[in-house]
């Protein structure tokens, strides 16, 4: 084993392992379309990437972390941007119109029927504020962190946890306001982040 640890140590370990990154992330991006070989693939590149780094004791370098925090503040972005667009479409609409439509069950398709326009509208605004406030952290911490480490993520979670929006407001639920809505998007929204910077960059395996 420390044969081969001196071997593979540096760049070229280095390059390999965010190969298998990447299309770890690419697949796991084609796997939300439902298709059981991207999931499969997924699956097996996160099991590779955890044993690489296992193996060889690998520390992911600045390079390899500053792309990850790159490509995962574009991904904010674009969700930012999508959850605005779906702010405007009914969830119920949507669903009933989906082709997996017999796998939901029927208290959640009433549930979603009940959402009045205005607290889903707060919602889907909530998870576009968070997304952003995460992606701008993400630049802040681009644009100012020398290196870029494990500790660097690890205290962008911590940051994230401590968002006085998510700690201070309380909303008295069932009011299905457009504020309860916008409250719950937020903090379901910097849940959703916090997954990703895990999944994507820790590497954890979220089930």
């Amino acid at each position: 084993m420390d044969y081969r640890k001196r071997m593979f140590r540096g760049a070229k370990i280095e390059d390999c392992i965010e190969d298998f990154i990447q299309m770890e992330i690419a697949s796991r991006t084609q796997s939300k379309s439902g298709d059981n070989i991207y999931q499969g693939m997924n699956t097996a590149y996160r099991y590779v990437v955890n044993r690489m780094v296992r193996e060889f004791d690998y520390k992911k370098g600045d390079r390899l972390m500053r792309n990850q925090f790159i490509e995962l503040e574009k991904q904010l972005r674009r969700q930012t941007d999508n959850s605005i667009a779906q702010s405007t479409e009914s969830l119920y609409a949507q669903v009933k119109e989906a082709p997996y439509l017999d796998g939901i069950p029927e208290e959640a398709i009433n549930e979603l029927q009940q959402l009045t326009p205005e607290y889903q509208k707060g919602m889907f605004e909530g998870m576009a504020f968070a997304y952003e406030q995460v992606a701008n952290y993400l630049t802040i911490y681009i644009a100012n962190t020398n290196e870029l480490t494990e500790t660097s993520v690890h205290e962008l979670l911590e940051l994230i946890q401590k968002n006085k929006i998510v700690q201070d407001e309380k909303i008295e639920e069932g009011t299905k306001t457009y504020q309860e809505g916008f409250t719950n998007g937020v903090k379901g929204g910097f849940n959703l982040a916090s997954l990703e910077i895990r999944g994507q960059i820790l590497n954890e395996q979220i089930i």
